[in-house]
């Protein structure tokens, strides 16, 4: 694929030197995001980030298959315009949050946790969650060389993350799920997620890294194939995955944010925003399905030129999808609105804030409140 033969030439391009930017300790968000809280930008056209991700293709597929929304489409037709920009730096996404430029955040619920003492400095960026995409179900992975087979095995190694990434809480639970802490194993921050000399799938190429988190596309290559890497065509010596979200899923939770200020003065278009986001998942889910239908095809190469950079990478875009657990209505009722939900939002919330209260963080525990939507009104 050539999504492989790209994160090839950027692993094998760069030498140990550019990892000097990477942060040894990154600091709470609320200390190394300064900008200055403003008022929401007004404008006809909402600028709405999107991440690396198969669950990314609904917002896709609602604004007519393009980062800016197309007439006829979903989008277009609830009188939304969008702008789509793709973001994977959680940094510059907290950063046109709080200065205005956009109300939203495409973030993971441990993401949007590492920025928690930063959004709750103003009544008015407090986070309020409208919607959740998917869960992880695959597509978030682990990847280990010199032999390590078990996430317990990590004792004493060093593990590279990206730093205020979708995958900090991904490592603290199955740190806790082994009878391990963070005080374990040494971590190297990273701040890329892909394709990049300073992210968690070049760390992997160093001696000094013993494993790494990081998407399954990436970890496809490092691996020969999902399978052990011989150190050949961009592969790591050695290199396996030794567990993924398919065997640890409820706990990526990809969401969508706004500010409260926002949903206080806009509710019916952030209303208008996620009655398009759940039929358009209603939508995908049987288009994926039908193979001979040429909007698949087309929605494929949108969405691996929009989210990977090449129209060309549709099957890594497809195989994001079948690493997704994409979440309907019912399903947001659940996460957002039901108290015996053993997943929900607040229980995630609580054990995501005690991990990263213990690691430094943030600083802080405090609730992130859902949406009261009357879910009988979508």
């Amino acid at each position: 694929m050539l999504r492989k033969l790209l994160t090839t030439v950027v692993l094998t391009s760069f030498s140990l030197s550019v990892f000097a930017q990477q942060e040894n300790t990154p600091r709470p968000l609320a200390e190394k995001v300064r900008t200055p809280v403003g008022e929401v930008k007004e404008s006809d056209t909402l600028r709405v980030p999107m991440i690396t991700w198969g669950g990314d293709m609904v917002t896709l597929l609602a604004n007519g298959m393009s980062t800016r929304t197309q007439p006829d489409s979903p989008m277009a037709k609830a009188g939304l315009d969008l702008e789509l920009v793709l973001q994977d730096n959680f940094d510059k996404q907290l950063e046109e949050y709080l200065s205005g430029e956009s109300p939203f955040l495409r973030c993971t619920i441990g993401m949007c946790n590492q920025a928690l003492d930063l959004l709750n400095k103003d009544e008015r960026t407090k986070p309020v969650v409208i919607y959740q995409l998917t869960w992880s179900r695959g597509g978030d992975t682990l990847v280990a060389k010199n032999n390590i087979m078990q996430v317990k095995e990590l004792k004493g190694k060093t593990v590279a993350v990206q730093a205020y990434g979708p995958h900090v809480d991904f490592m603290t639970t199955l740190l806790q799920r082994s009878g391990m802490t963070m005080d374990d194993i040494n971590i190297k921050w990273m701040p890329d997620l892909t394709l990049s000399p300073d992210s968690p799938p070049a760390a992997l190429q160093q001696p000094d890294v013993d494993a790494a988190f990081m998407i399954i596309s990436d970890a496809y290559g490092l691996t020969s194939g999902r399978r052990v890497g011989t150190g050949k065509d961009g592969s790591v010596a050695g290199a396996r995955m030794i567990i993924s979200t398919m065997y640890a899923r409820r706990v990526i939770a990809d969401i969508y944010v706004v500010r409260s200020d926002y949903f206080r003065d806009h509710r019916q278009k952030v209303k208008d925003f996620v009655d398009v986001m759940m039929q358009a998942n209603d939508d995908l889910q049987p288009l994926m399905k039908d193979l001979s239908n040429p909007k698949k095809l087309a929605l494929l190469e949108a969405s691996a030129d929009i989210l990977l950079g090449d129209k060309t990478a549709t099957p890594d875009i497809e195989n994001l999808y079948y690493d997704a657990q994409f979440v309907d209505r019912a399903g947001n009722i659940s996460f957002l609105a039901d108290d015996n939900f053993p997943h929900r939002l607040g229980v995630l919330n609580n054990n995501i804030q005690d991990a990263f209260n213990q690691i430094g963080l943030i600083n802080m525990h405090a609730p992130i409140v859902a949406a009261d939507w009357d879910f009988s009104e979508f």
